[in-house]
C-alpha cells in the first residue's frame, strides 16, 4: 500500500501550531481577569447570625452557622477561627462568620431576608476539644454561642 502526500496537510499543521496557544474568542484573558478580581475581594463579616447547630462526627464536631448577608450575591461563606482556633481564657473557641462579597460591577440588590440567607460549616477534631467550654460565632450585629 502506498501513501500519497496531501498538499493541505503541511499548511493545516502550521495553522494548528499557530492557533494552539490562542483562544478563538479571547476567553482566557477574561477568565484570568475574573479570577484575579475574585481573588482581590476579601471576605467580609455577615450582617446577622440566625442560628448555630453543632453535630457530632466520627472524628469530632461539625458546626453549622446560619446567617444573613448584607446583600444578595455573597459567596464562599466560612467560619474563620480567631486565635488560630485555640480557646480563649474563658474556654470558648471564637469564629467570625464571613463570606466573599459580590462583584461591585454587578450592582446586586439588597434583596429579602430569605434571598440573603447564607450558611457556613466548620469541622473540629475531637483531640483539639480538650478543655473547650463551647463555641461562639460573631457577625456584624450579633453573636451566638453553644455551650457543652
Amino acid at each position: 500500500m502506498r501513501l500519497r502526500r496531501s498538499p493541505l496537510i503541511l499548511p493545516a499543521l502550521v495553522l494548528a501550531a499557530l492557533l494552539g496557544g490562542c483562544s478563538l474568542f479571547g476567553g482566557d484573558d477574561e477568565s484570568e481577569a475574573e479570577a484575579a478580581a475574585i481573588a482581590a475581594r476579601q471576605p467580609e463579616p455577615m450582617q446577622a447570625l440566625r442560628k448555630i447547630e453543632i453535630g457530632r462526627t466520627r472524628d469530632g464536631y461539625a458546626i453549622t452557622a446560619y446567617g444573613t448577608a448584607p446583600t444578595t450575591g455573597y459567596g464562599a461563606p466560612s467560619l474563620r477561627p480567631r486565635r488560630d482556633g485555640q480557646p480563649g481564657p474563658d474556654g470558648y473557641i471564637d469564629f467570625d462568620f464571613v463570606a466573599v462579597p459580590p462583584d461591585p460591577a454587578l450592582n446586586m440588590p439588597q434583596g429579602t431576608l430569605t434571598a440573603r440567607e447564607i450558611r457556613a460549616d466548620a469541622q473540629l477534631i475531637a483531640s483539639r476539644m480538650r478543655g473547650v467550654t463551647g463555641f461562639r460565632v460573631h457577625t456584624l450585629s450579633n453573636s451566638g454561642q453553644v455551650d457543652f
